[in-house]
């Protein structure tokens, strides 16, 4: 049992060791530069290693993004009953990591506002009347009003943190519940 434990233990310390490889190479280049001999060299790793784990660039940067979704996914199901607290959380879980979030925003294969827009329309859904609320709040039709509501939102959050993240996860979350149309947000709260 041991053994087993020591190995899983390995195992992430090595894709942990190449994710933040991958972060420092990001930083200077674009993912199609970034070869599998640069990226296991910086992070101190054999190619075959690389293999071990990953089929391909391709498959790395796929498995990245799903644990990413999935942190945001695990996030988002704990807090379910209070959306400000899952918002809060999925933006603390970018502000701790915002280096390598900073590097994905930048970078679009990584698809990131796509993301970003699919996890805000997953709250919004879960919450029956919002569009309408929404829509009320803008006094558009419905569709255009959920759109613009979800593209202003999904750009802040993405200014956020190609800003660097200047302001706290809590700062930035009470920007988002102040602005018109978060009325079904906060509705929602128990």
């Amino acid at each position: 049992m041991k053994q087993g434990v020591a190995m899983q233990q390995r195992q992430t310390t090595t894709k942990s060791a190449i994710k933040e490889a991958f972060i420092q190479l990001l930083a200077t280049k674009s993912f199609e530069e970034i070869s599998i001999s640069q990226l296991t060299k910086k992070a101190g790793v054999n190619r075959s290693t690389f293999y071990l784990h990953y089929l391909d660039k391709q498959d790395f940067l796929e498995q990245l993004k799903e644990e990413t979704l999935d942190t945001i996914r695990d996030i988002f199901r704990q807090e379910c009953h209070n959306p400000k607290k899952a918002l809060e959380e999925v933006l603390s879980y970018f502000y701790e990591s915002k280096s390598f979030f900073l590097e994905i925003a930048k970078n679009p294969s990584f698809c990131f506002s796509d993301n970003i827009r699919s996890f805000l329309m997953s709250m919004l859904e879960s919450t029956p009347g919002s569009r309408y609320l929404i829509s009320r709040a803008y006094q558009l039709p419905e569709r255009y009003a959920v759109t613009m509501y979800i593209s202003g939102l999904t750009g802040l959050i993405v200014d956020w943190i190609i800003n660097e993240a200047q302001e706290s996860p809590q700062q930035l979350t009470k920007i988002i519940l102040d602005s018109p149309g978060m009325e079904w947000f906060k509705e929602k709260e128990i």
